[in-house]
């Protein structure tokens, strides 16, 4: 039998490569939600890094929400130029009775089958279990898909929500190297010690919201 071909290097492809889009990225102002996110500012450009610490509670995946537009601030104003991928802690579940392929592809041109070799060719899953229902899988392989979806999406900012997690360490380097090597605005929020310690760019750390039900 033929020997199989190595998986590829992970890699996070931004839309911009000619400095079509200048100035901000993402830019907020003032955003704040009501017992999870004290009020926080921020600007992004095409190259920024700025990675999110903080106590639990602090609102850091609310801030993420924010950002990305899936929640809308109580007070304060969000700017978005190009497209942003947003990586969830916690993914939405989704259909459980489609495939993992089916999963991956959805919204990609073609049928499900076309965009087979391109998931292998990531390293993140078998063959085998590209059949398997997304209702069946693990909270890691959940996050596989998760991570999967977000590569093959060009975006020009990338929010990043423990990336991390529920992989492997060797997986886990691959996406560090990967993250080096975007050129896009990124925000990453993380508990990883290696992560935090080797970070190159700017940090943010959040404050927990004053009593009132403070939530993540």
């Amino acid at each position: 039998d033929p020997v199989p071909q190595p998986p590829e290097p992970l890699r996070f492809t931004p839309v911009l490569r000619t400095g079509r889009l200048e100035g901000a990225l993402l830019e907020a102002s003032g955003v704040a939600v009501p017992g999870r996110l004290e009020r926080t500012g921020l600007t992004l450009a095409a190259g920024d890094r700025l990675l999110v610490t903080g106590e639990n509670g602090a609102g850091k995946s609310t801030l993420l929400q924010v950002l990305a537009g899936e929640l809308a601030p109580g007070s304060g104003t969000v700017t978005r130029r190009g497209r942003v991928g947003h990586l969830a802690q916690e993914p939405p579940a989704g259909d459980p009775d489609r495939t993992v392929l089916a999963a991956f592809a959805r919204g990609l041109p073609g049928l499900p089958a076309d965009h087979t070799e391109h998931l292998l060719s990531l390293g993140l899953f078998t063959g085998e279990q590209l059949a398997v229902p997304v209702g069946r899988l693990s909270t890691g392989q959940r996050r596989r898909l998760a991570l999967a979806r977000l590569l093959s999406r060009p975006a020009d900012v990338l929010l990043l929500d423990e990336p991390t997690n529920h992989l492997s360490p060797a997986l886990a380097e691959e996406v560090e190297a990967a993250l080096d090597g975007y050129a896009g605005a990124l925000v990453v929020v993380s508990h990883d010690r290696r992560l935090r310690r080797r970070w190159r760019g700017d940090r943010l750390t959040l404050e927990a919201p004053a009593p009132a039900a403070a939530a993540r």
